[in-house]
C-alpha cells in the first residue's frame, strides 16, 4: 500500500508522461504540416531567431533599443500574419501548431503558482478511493443506501430502543461526524455481525473522501500484516516504513474495521495502542469497527487499549437481527 509522500511521486511522474506525450504529439502535427506546408517551417525557424536577432542588434554601438523592438515586432507580426494565411489556405487550424494540454490551467503541471491545481486535486482524490480499499464499495454502500427495514421496530431484549431507533439515533451520529469533520472525534462500533458496522464506516469513508479528506481504511488484519512486513522483512526499506507510520499517523481519518479479528499477540497489541494513542495526542479522528464485547476488548487487549477505546471514543453499540441473514433468507 503506498503512501501519501508516494502517491504524490507517482502523480508527478503522470503529469511529466503527460507533456512528454503531448510534445510528441505537438512535434508530428508539425512534421506532417511542414510537409504539407514548407514554407510554414522556414516561418517557424524565423520566429524562433527572432530573440537572438534582438540581442545582437542590441550589442551593436550606437544601437537604439525602442527602434529595435518596434522592427522586430514589425517582423514578427508579419511572419505570424504569413503564418495564419498559409495555414488558412489549406483549411487548417492555428492551433495545430500550438501545444495542447489536458489542463491548460497548469498547463499539465500540476500547479498553478505555489497551489495545487483542481485537476491535481481530483488526482489525488481518485488515488485516495483506490488507497482508503473502499473504491468498488462505496460505489453502493453510502448513506443515501442506508436501509432501515431490516431494524425491527418491537423491543429489543433489555434495550430502552427498539433497534430501528437505535439505528435511526447511530445513523444521525454517523451523519453528524462527517458534517462536523474534523473535529478530533472517534467512534467505536461495536455489536454482533451483520448488523451495519463495516457499511456505516463505508458511508463515512466515501462521505469524507468526496469532501477531499484523506481517508485510510483497512481491516484490522490488513494493518497489523502490513505493520509486521515494515518491521521484520530485512529486504523493506527503512524509509519506505517510516513514511507507512506517518500515513497512519496523518492520515485525516483512520478507519479500522473487524478489531478482534487479527492474530494477537504482544506485537499487535503494542502497535494498536501506539497507532490509537499517537493519533488521540494529534487530534486526529479514527472510527473503529468490532464484533467484540466490551467485555471481550478487555480481555483481548491490554488496559492501555481498552482505556483508550472507553474513554476517548463514542461507543455506538448496534444490535438486532443478522441483517445479512435476513437478506439471505427473505425475511
Amino acid at each position: 500500500m503506498a503512501t501519501r509522500t508516494e502517491i504524490f511521486r507517482e502523480l508527478m511522474r503522470e503529469y511529466d508522461m503527460i507533456r512528454t506525450e503531448k510534445a510528441g504529439e505537438l512535434r508530428q502535427r508539425k512534421e506532417a504540416l511542414y510537409t504539407s506546408i514548407p514554407r510554414l517551417a522556414e516561418i517557424e525557424r524565423s520566429l524562433a531567431l527572432l530573440g537572438t536577432k534582438m540581442a545582437r542588434r542590441m550589442l551593436m554601438r550606437g544601437a537604439n533599443p525602442e527602434e529595435i523592438v518596434a522592427e522586430l515586432r514589425l517582423e514578427q507580426n508579419a511572419l505570424e500574419m504569413e503564418r495564419q494565411e498559409l495555414l488558412a489556405s489549406k483549411q487548417f487550424s492555428p492551433k495545430l501548431l500550438e501545444l495542447e494540454y489536458e489542463c491548460a490551467a497548469c498547463q499539465d503541471t500540476g500547479f498553478i503558482g505555489t497551489e495545487r491545481c483542481l485537476c491535481l486535486k481530483k488526482r489525488l482524490m481518485d488515488k485516495m478511493y483506490d488507497q482508503s480499499n473502499v473504491r468498488k464499495i462505496i460505489e453502493m454502500e453510502h448513506f443515501d443506501h442506508f436501509d432501515f427495514r431490516y431494524y425491527s421496530k418491537e423491543a429489543w431484549q433489555n434495550e430502552t430502543k427498539t433497534p430501528f431507533e437505535n439505528a435511526q439515533k447511530i445513523y444521525a451520529r454517523a451523519i453528524r461526524f462527517t458534517e462536523e469533520f474534523p473535529k478530533g472525534e472517534h467512534l467505536l462500533l461495536t455489536g454482533g455481525t451483520g448488523l451495519g458496522k463495516t457499511f456505516l464506516c463505508n458511508c463515512m469513508a466515501k462521505e469524507l473522501l468526496e469532501k477531499g479528506n484523506m481517508v485510510l481504511y483497512l481491516t484490522s488484519s490488513q494493518l497489523f500484516k502490513k505493520l509486521e512486513e515494515q518491521r521484520f522483512n530485512k529486504n523493506n526499506d527503512d524509509e519506505e516504513a517510516k513514511e507507512w507510520d506517518q500515513e497512519l499517523l496523518e492520515a485525516d481519518l483512520l478507519i479500522i474495521d473487524d478489531l478482534g479479528t487479527e492474530f494477537s499477540t504482544v506485537f499487535t497489541a503494542t502497535e494498536l495502542f501506539r497507532i490509537v494513542n499517537d493519533r488521540i495526542l494529534a487530534n486526529k479522528s479514527m472510527v473503529i469497527s468490532t464484533n467484540l464485547s466490551m467485555e471481550e476488548l478487555m480481555n483481548s487487549y491490554s488496559d492501555r487499549v481498552t482505556s483508550r477505546l472507553f474513554g476517548e471514543f463514542i461507543l455506538l453499540h448496534f444490535y438486532g437481527e443478522d441483517i445479512r441473514l435476513q437478506k439471505k433468507f427473505g425475511k
